[in-house]
């Protein structure tokens, strides 16, 4: 299992991948477009956030399959550990299936139905990204959709990784988690919702408090 951050933002990379078991990030041409930066760019800067660890993910912007591997090798070349994001279409199953055979790593993207999964990893991706909130808000239900997904690449290529996205809420997030072999790759603000809980807080505060008042010191060492 692993957790990615979904986004452009420098300093929360910075931020979080300190803070967090972060393995990675992710963009998408929405994410990077609000950077105002591109790819060229930007991915150095997040190769230099994440301190030189961790896989990085970028998508292309072509239509079609000989643009979209032209594209891919390219942006391959910026950074190191780097993930080319392929739309699942038909052109982008051609796209992934070169770009197997050219030592390059996918990862299908736009990912909304059972078949567009199984079919990216049989063509040679190395994670399917399937839309949890999208496909609950569109058509069906986006955790069930990531079982299923599960289940065919446990059977059919074990080598192809799972990487739910689009997600609004942490529990849409400990859902997906709770599947077998399930990664996720959240956004900033869910990142910080998961590791937030006011009740948490007032419990600390209360240990703090009983301590002090007995031994009026913050501290648990016994003094000299």
């Amino acid at each position: 299992m692993t957790i990615y951050l979904d986004t452009s933002d420098i300093e929360q990379i910075k931020i979080l991948s300190d803070l967090l078991p972060i393995s990675g990030v992710t963009t998408n041409p929405t994410i990077v477009a609000r950077s105002g930066e591109k790819l060229n760019t930007l991915l150095p800067k997040i190769r230099d956030a994440l301190g030189n660890n961790g896989l990085i993910f970028g998508q292309v912007i072509s239509n079609n399959a000989d643009s979209m591997i032209e594209e891919a090798i390219k942006l391959n070349k910026i950074v190191d550990n780097f993930v080319v994001k392929i739309p699942v279409t038909l052109q982008g199953v051609k796209a992934i299936k070169s770009l197997k055979n050219e030592g390059v790593k996918t990862l299908g993207t736009v990912i909304y139905t059972p078949q567009q999964g199984i079919i990216a990893a049989l063509a040679g991706a190395s994670f399917v990204a399937p839309y949890i909130n999208r496909i609950d808000m569109l058509t069906g239900n986006g955790i069930e959709t990531v079982n299923t997904i599960s289940q065919l690449l446990a059977h059919h290529t074990q080598s192809c990784q799972l990487l739910g996205a689009s997600f609004k809420n942490v529990k849409q997030v400990i859902d997906c988690l709770s599947i077998n072999n399930a990664n996720v790759t959240i956004p900033v603000e869910i990142a910080y919702q998961m590791m937030t809980n006011p009740c948490v807080d007032e419990a600390i505060n209360q240990f703090q408090c009983d301590w002090t008042n007995t031994f009026n010191s913050h501290s648990p060492a016994p003094t000299q």
